[in-house]
């Protein structure tokens, strides 16, 4: 994993290249799908969602809707109410359902090859590779963890 780290004068450095970066770097870190964090000097806390939120809001300012109003007002609400961590989870799984199917890369027809009601059963995608495999059963796990959840929240009523 590569550690980056920011400065008080918020200079960002790649230990691994030992060099100065912008945020452009990273997305081009990000576009590689190389692992990495980025970690405060001053506090050595883990700060890289502030970063990755901080890419999201100047391509904002730059024009770029990037998350449309209705989504961040939810993710606001989620928060107020507690109920973050459910909606992250279905978002991770979302997420993940998208990458297994290269829906981002592709395209929406790619989908056809994931049968989101097929919760039960464990289906061997078109071409899959390792890492498709592994992406479906983290997927799987975060199905069967929300359907806990959901028959939680069930029986609480």
């Amino acid at each position: 994993m590569i550690e980056i780290k920011k400065y008080s004068n918020r200079r960002l450095y790649n230990t691994e290249t030992s060099a100065y970066i912008t945020l452009d770097d990273i997305v081009t870190l990000i576009k590689k799908e190389l692992d990495f964090k980025v970690v405060d000097v001053d506090t050595q806390t883990d700060i890289t969602s502030t970063i990755l939120t901080q890419i999201i809001l100047e391509k904002e300012n730059a024009g770029v809707n990037l998350i449309p109003a209705h989504i961040l007002k939810q993710i606001i609400l989620f928060n107020e109410t507690k109920k973050n961590n459910m909606m992250f989870d279905f978002l991770n799984t979302t997420m993940n359902a998208a990458n297994t199917n290269n829906i981002f890369a592709k395209g929406f027809p790619n989908l056809t090859d994931f049968n989101f009601f097929n919760f039960g059963q464990k289906t061997e995608p078109k071409n899959s590779t390792p890492k498709q495999e592994k992406n479906m059963d983290d997927l799987m796990t975060q199905i069967d963890k929300l359907k806990k959840e959901v028959e939680e929240i069930k029986s609480q009523k």
